[in-house]
């Protein structure tokens, strides 16, 4: 039983830590939109344009809405002889932008885009095929998944937007498709970590599961608030159900000191203190932060327990007629 238990929580690190890893991939933590757009284009006007043509990208992921990032990632991308991507970027622009006095120049830019993009392919051969159909089924799968609920498993939501993106997708409804998959990726960690506070019995890959859905709620959206000490928390579970209580004691240490509102992350860290078999430090604990906590009252009578019967009955005296006596007396 204990080398399944040192297995699973292997595991759930190594999938926490996979998940920590990955890059944001649409929303506010990507960047700020609007402040890449104006470096791109200094880059783009000192000729810089493979450079130009990173920021550019990024902008779209940052704020899929802002239009003039994809007009400025087509041309930045001509300047670096990035052909198809080029044509991509424009077709993304003309698809959603309105019909404005840009729009014939930039059609004409794309018609020029799509015959340098022909010839290449006659002389140099074969090129990456057209992507368009792929991405029509892979969006369609997206919201498929997203509906069941199939959020962070392998073919699940967010596996599908972050191959769509890698595949290097651009549109407008990457905006809408992310906001959803963080909304309820918010959503379905929230509940979990309300659950888990009130000490509800639940599964180490539920746990983990919820942990993923705070990374994905920030790499597509919004973070969750107070994300790191929740993220914190449930990382302690996962260590305390794995048999780490020690391990269990610092995570839920953090999650208190990066969320000092939150009394229950200091309980739990004195359930790990006791599950470690230091009673007293859990006291310590108790005492430091939730001393009117009755839950402390109870946890001073066991260590009193500990020292002797006799103090122990006297603590246990205490707490049983404290209501009873005098203010002056307690």
């Amino acid at each position: 039983m204990r080398s399944e238990s040192r297995r699973l929580l292997l595991t759930c690190v190594v999938m926490l830590s996979g998940v920590a890893l990955a890059e944001p991939l649409v929303g506010p933590s990507v960047g700020n939109a609007d402040a890449l757009v104006a470096e791109a284009t200094k880059l783009y006007n000192k000729r810089q344009y493979a450079e130009s043509s990173r920021l550019f990208l990024r902008a779209t992921r940052a704020n899929p809405a802002l239009l003039p990032a994809y007009l400025g990632l087509g041309r930045a991308r001509i300047g670096a002889k990035e052909t198809a991507g080029a044509c991509a970027a424009y077709r993304a622009w003309l698809k959603s932008a309105p019909d404005i006095q840009e729009r014939p120049k930039a059609q004409g830019e794309l018609e020029l885009c799509e015959r340098q993009l022909k010839a290449a392919r006659k002389k140099k051969g074969p090129v990456p095929a057209d992507s368009t159909a792929r991405h029509v089924e892979m969006k369609a799968a997206f919201f498929e998944a997203l509906e069941a609920g199939r959020l962070t498993e392998t073919g699940g939501a967010g596996e599908g937007l972050r191959t769509l993106i890698a595949e290097g997708y651009l549109g407008v409804d990457l905006a809408e498709m992310a906001t959803r998959l963080s909304t309820a990726s918010r959503t379905g960690a929230e509940d979990v970590h309300r659950r888990a506070l009130t000490g509800e019995a639940l599964a180490t890959e539920q746990l983990s599961t919820a942990r993923a859905l705070l990374d994905w709620a920030r790499d597509t959206g919004e973070p969750v608030p107070q994300s790191s000490a929740k993220g914190q928390f449930l990382e302690g579970l996962v260590a305390l159900q794995g048999g780490d209580a020690r391990g269990a004691e610092g995570l839920f240490a953090k999650a208190a000191t990066e969320a000092p509102g939150v009394a229950e992350y200091r309980v739990w860290r004195a359930a790990a203190l006791q599950r470690a078999g230091d009673l007293r430090g859990a006291l310590t604990v108790m005492e430091a932060d939730l001393a009117e906590d009755p839950r402390t009252d109870l946890l001073r009578a066991a260590v009193a327990q500990q020292t002797s019967a006799e103090d122990g009955a006297r603590e246990l005296e205490q707490l049983l007629f404290q209501r009873y006596s005098p203010a002056a007396a307690r």
